[in-house]
């Protein structure tokens, strides 16, 4: 028995196909990366981190765009298996983040995972297509994050 994949249904709503884009992108990169014990978002957390140095906490919302739910969710496991330092700032409210020794170890064994994640999608997509992605989403998340 062959199975075949549907192909989702089309909306002229561009929040929910980028939503459904988004899940589908986030499952292949997860499937990568479920070896190397990250999900996506961690992924992309540390990555921020290892660039980036030591981050005010309230800083990591707008750097990341993800909203504080997301990354009340999303930093805890990685302070638990130690690739994520906090501390507290110069006021106690403060707190600092930064990725340690091991998490940028982490980094390094996960990266050939999201390489093959990142290789998967733009070998599928059309010639172009990767390159516009590339040019347009990045664009349209600091149009909208201003409206």
């Amino acid at each position: 028995m062959s199975v075949t994949k549907s192909t989702p249904a089309s909306t002229p709503c561009l929040c929910n196909a980028l939503r459904r884009a988004s899940r589908a992108v986030s499952r292949l990169y997860d499937q990568e990366l479920r070896g190397a014990r990250l999900r996506t978002t961690q992924y992309s957390l540390l990555s921020l981190l290892d660039r980036s140095g030591e981050v005010r906490q309230g800083d990591l919302g707008p750097l990341t765009v993800l909203d504080e739910t997301s990354l009340t969710r999303t930093l805890p496991p990685l302070v638990e298996r130690g690739w994520v330092a906090v501390r507290e700032g110069k006021d106690r409210r403060e707190r600092l983040v930064s990725i340690t020794a091991a998490g940028t170890a982490q980094l390094a064994k996960a990266r050939p995972a999201w390489e093959r994640a990142q290789g998967r999608l733009q070998s599928a997509l059309p010639r172009g297509v990767w390159e516009n992605l590339m040019d347009v989403l990045p664009e349209l998340t600091r149009l909208t994050d201003t409206a």
